[in-house]
């Protein structure tokens, strides 16, 4: 097993679980550039399908991790809100960030292989300066 990937898994053992019958995602930490902020974390096929689903905020964002890298395609089914998706390459970079429409259930593919993708409400990556580069690094809940 790659050391990347153990140690995201460690660090998956170690995060903060909000797990509600309404909300059964944990929580982390990201760390993007400059900023670190809580994401509900979809590290599951079961969590990754159900995705923002329902909610009714996007906040405060969501990533879907993936075992390995892999190319994903991602749609708005039952997602009521405008978000923007960072397509995360397996260097923890953004490799570019799509729009998603409310309710729209085309597929909108990664392009490449990806690591992970971080939903985050509309604008929140232009809000907060960070594009396409970007280096993200999941934290340990626990680190202030």
């Amino acid at each position: 097993m790659k050391a990347w990937l153990l140690g995201v898994l460690l660090l998956l053992s170690s995060c903060t679980t909000l797990v509600t019958a309404a909300n059964p995602f944990p929580l982390a930490k990201l760390q993007l550039e400059h900023i670190t902020v809580p994401v509900q974390l979809a590290a599951t096929s079961e969590l990754r399908a159900q995705g923002l689903m329902f909610q009714q905020t996007a906040e405060p964002g969501m990533l879907l991790l993936y075992r390995e890298a892999q190319h994903i395609s991602l749609w708005m089914r039952n997602t009521s809100m405008p978000l923007d998706v960072a397509f995360i390459g397996p260097d923890w970079r953004i490799h570019h960030i799509r729009q998603l429409e409310p309710f729209d259930e085309t597929s909108v593919p990664s392009g490449i292989a990806v690591i992970a993708a971080l939903e985050m409400p509309r604008g929140w990556f232009a809000a907060n300066k960070l594009a396409a580069g970007a280096q993200l690094k999941l934290l340990d809940s626990r680190t202030p």
